[in-house]
């Protein structure tokens, strides 16, 4: 499948981008609305929590100052009845403080239970409702993946970032051990063995390693990838380190391709192309992904309600889109885009700027504000 602009320019994305609009559109609604009602929420909570708290050191320098008053008055006087009613004023004051502390303390701690309950409870309903859109809707995200053979399954994690904007996902790729062979077909890799039957000497033994099993996966998202392997008995182990300038084969701790005689026989144009084929297993065979945390500039967006941010940075690409569809297409007030199917069926898809502004004028001051940054106003 082709996405391409009217005028037949590839789209940045090879994604049907008409579709993700909408759905961008859609989960935006709801999630805001999600949001806008915790808003009013938490802000009675902490109105109610921080009244507390006043209340609290209030109490307490009351009781400080009778204390203190009470002292003053009596500093030196002799008489046993003036010290009995200093004594009996002070410790009234204690108790009766300390019975208004303690049930003041234990009413904010209840309510401080309560309004993370209901973040909590916010964070159950709105991640499942981003989920979607952070599966495959975040245009020009840098992604981190970090892979494990876990008990037979390969399990990982993903790591986003986008403009200040963070995710994390928990990710599911097989209920099975992933072998190189699934990956990049046939390869082998030299080490050195031990031969002869009478005088042993050291040989270049090579060791096919398609039916080695992989165990860890590190992609930066950029450059630098580490590919661990072994196989099924657990005493042969390599990984192959891929950066930007080399690639460094690993036989356990020993560096194959570092030794003179053993690089010689790599073969530098098969594993070279292993890197790409891995990285395209990575983005493309995940079963499962479940959004786990979204950040903003290092805090948590849900827990500090600032979704709407986020959206507005993700709004922003595809805001960039859209405006090099109308600038491409040939209708001005329509985004249009061309899908090229495998077959050579070539359709046309689009929607119209007006329709997207309605759709997001229904969400307020915050849509409005979205449809300016979609380039829809």
């Amino acid at each position: 499948m082709r996405y391409t602009y009217q005028d037949s320019t590839d789209l940045p994305v090879q994604r049907d981008f008409i579709q993700d609009i909408n759905d961008l559109i859609e989960i935006a609604g709801k999630v805001l609305s999600l949001e806008n009602d915790a808003i009013d929420a938490n802000e009675i909570e902490l109105k109610a929590i921080s009244s507390l708290e006043s209340r609290i050191v209030d109490l307490e320098k009351f009781a400080t100052d009778v204390k203190t008053y009470v002292s003053s008055i009596s500093l030196n006087a002799e008489s046993v009845e003036i010290l009995d009613c200093h004594n009996a004023i002070i410790d009234a004051c204690d108790e009766s403080a300390s019975i208004g502390l303690h049930n003041l303390k234990k009413e904010l701690e209840q309510k401080k239970r309560e309004h993370e309950v209901h973040i909590s409870e916010l964070e159950q309903k709105m991640l499942p409702m981003l989920n979607s859109l952070f599966e495959d809707g975040i245009y020009g995200a840098t992604r981190k993946y970090s892979v494990r053979l876990d008990n037979g399954i390969m399990r990982g994690e993903l790591k986003a970032f986008i403009s200040g904007v963070e995710y994390e996902s928990d990710l599911l790729y097989r209920n099975g051990p992933l072998f190189m062979r699934e990956v990049h077909g046939n390869i082998q890799l030299p080490v050195w063995a031990k031969s002869g039957i009478i005088h042993k000497e050291n040989k270049v033994k090579m060791v096919y390693v398609s039916e080695f099993m992989i165990t860890n996966i590190d992609f930066d998202g950029i450059s630098h990838l580490d590919l661990a392997f072994e196989n099924k008995k657990q005493d042969q182990q390599f990984k192959i380190i891929f950066n930007s300038e080399d690639i460094q084969i690993l036989q356990g701790s020993s560096d194959i391709t570092t030794d003179k005689t053993l690089s010689q026989s790599i073969d530098m144009d098969r594993i070279g192309p292993l890197g790409t084929d891995v990285i395209k297993f990575l983005e493309m065979s995940i079963m499962s992904q479940k959004l786990q945390k979204v950040m903003l500039d290092g805090r948590d967006a849900v827990h500090n309600n600032e979704v709407f941010d986020c959206f507005k940075i993700i709004m922003e690409r595809y805001g960039d889109v859209v405006r090099e569809c109308i600038d491409r297409g040939f209708v001005k007030n329509e985004i249009t885009i061309k899908i090229e199917r495998t077959d050579g069926t070539r359709t046309e898809k689009y929607v119209t700027k007006e329709e997207l502004f309605n759709k997001l004028a229904e969400l307020g001051s915050e849509g409005l504000e979205l449809a300016s940054i979609l380039n829809v106003e």
